[in-house]
């Protein structure tokens, strides 16, 4: 069962990593600049998929660690 939540988890961390890496640079600087003055960090408040992505696959590995975590107890 740990070999298998280890397998998922690396899995995921690839896939996490791949997925932040490929999203468009949204900030400004730390400045802010014109666009990101009205949200925080530049982001904007549409996403698209890749947020939503990046916040499953960030969901599933905590979800896995902890999981991971209670099982080696």
């Amino acid at each position: 069962m740990q070999t298998l939540i280890n397998i998922l988890i690396y899995i995921v961390s690839v896939a996490f990593v791949i997925v932040v890496l490929i999203q468009p640079d949204r900030s400004h600087g730390m400045t802010g600049g014109g666009a990101g003055s009205n949200s925080l960090f530049g982001v904007s408040e549409d996403g698209g998929p890749l947020l939503k992505i990046t916040m499953y696959l960030g969901a599933t590995f905590l979800v896995l660690t902890l999981l991971q975590y209670l099982i080696s107890k």
